[in-house]
């Protein structure tokens, strides 16, 4: 609580001493652990492995394994915002929101996704007419996407699992931004960029590609 607190009591449940391994145990993120599980679980992991204090700290799992990047993304996103809250409940007497940190924690990992989407396309086609012939990006780029879905080595295109789309629309947010590069868009090969075309033939490739494939290409 600060040095210049004298309560010590947890800002957020209000019962026992604040501390690091306290936070691992509150209730008060009771529902916000359980959304980060979620997608832990959208990401294909196993949540047996899930420890209930080293791997929320560390990124360890229980057989003593790291994390995948993904994985441990997720765990520290979810920090950020709890930390973020606590702070705004201390100085400013801000009500803490488990809803608004889950809501935070979508909005940010849909906003990595898009990055890292971005960024490999941009090197893809930056390569594309180099001397190195038929440029394809490294196999280890598609092993740490493999979590959030499949990326195809030959241009870049990030397949997201509709898993890990359905965990982020739980908090009512968009992923217009994911379908726009559907494979229905011809400029999807052609540039990183979003199509032109309009929202009614941009949901009706959504549904088709959903009922072909299972997966939304971004």
């Amino acid at each position: 609580n600060g040095k210049e607190s004298t309560n010590k009591s947890c800002r957020l449940c209000n019962y026992s001493i604040e501390s690091q391994l306290h936070l691992l145990h509150c209730p008060a993120l009771r529902t916000v652990k359980q959304y980060v599980i979620q997608f832990l679980q959208a990401m294909g992991l196993d949540t047996s492995l899930v420890h209930p204090e080293l791997t929320w700290l560390l990124g360890i799992t229980k057989t003593g394994k790291l994390l995948d990047p993904a994985h441990h993304a997720i765990i520290r996103i979810q920090w950020r915002y709890v930390y973020a809250a606590m702070v705004r409940l201390k100085y400013d007497g801000e009500t803490f929101s488990p809803a608004r940190i889950k809501s935070d924690i979508a909005r940010t990992f849909l906003a990595r996704i898009l990055a890292f989407q971005y960024e490999k396309r941009l090197c893809f086609f930056r390569r594309r007419h180099s001397h190195a012939g038929n440029y394809r990006l490294p196999r280890s780029a598609a092993q740490q996407a493999e979590p959030i879905g499949g990326l195809r080595l030959a241009d870049g295109l990030l397949t997201v699992k509709t898993s890990v789309i359905s965990v982020i629309q739980q908090q009512g947010i968009s992923c217009d931004q994911l379908i726009l590069n559907s494979p229905s868009s011809p400029s999807t090969t052609s540039r990183c960029g979003p199509s032109s075309s309009s929202s009614g033939a941009r949901n009706s490739g959504f549904n088709n590609t959903q009922g072909q494939h299972g997966n939304i290409p971004i």
